[in-house]
């Protein structure tokens, strides 16, 4: 198991790092998003997102080094829920962190936000971080057919999620 693997919630500082992850095509293919933003605009948003309860943005850090930028967004706490998202930098891709940060941010749900369910979306071909979620606990709930336009070719999205009542089973 990977150590020292933890989350701090993000910072004004922070902003010249996720810059350099929401401008990278390879990351944010995987985001459903443009790798296009600029700083003035994504500081304004960033601002704006800092004042946004229902969101808890976090920059993920293993031994004191960045490693990505994780988040719980749509915080409902009515009904109890959340969507998940992730993003590793490249250089800390396949070296175990993706489930550490995972584990963390569905911890801090389950057990700061009192979350009863938490959910994500993922392209279907994305086979290593839907083997990640699995082993976390999520579980496929549906499926989202030409969802998402990648590189030219739409792809099918997979709905997932993970109910705290399971990830205290096959955590204890």
């Amino acid at each position: 198991m990977v150590q020292n693997v933890y989350l701090k919630p993000t910072e004004k500082e922070d902003i010249d790092y996720l810059l350099t992850l929401m401008k990278n095509p390879e990351i944010m293919d995987y985001w459903f998003s443009e790798p296009y933003t600029n700083k003035e605009k994504f500081t304004a948003s960033f601002d704006e997102r800092q004042k946004d309860d229902s969101l808890r943005q976090f920059i993920a850090y293993a031994d004191d080094e960045n490693i990505g930028y994780t988040s719980l967004f749509h915080i409902n706490p009515r009904h109890r829920t959340a969507v998940f998202a992730i993003m590793l930098d490249q250089n800390s891709q396949g070296k175990g962190y993706a489930e550490e940060v995972v584990r963390s941010v569905v911890d801090y749900g389950f057990y700061q936000l009192n979350l009863n369910k938490i959910t994500l979306d993922v392209v279907d071909f994305n086979e290593k971080a839907v083997h990640i979620y699995q082993k976390v606990g999520f579980e496929v709930e549906g499926e989202k057919r030409q969802q998402y336009f990648i590189k030219g070719t739409y792809h099918n999205s997979l709905s997932m999620a993970l109910l705290r009542e399971k990830y205290e089973s096959i955590s204890a």
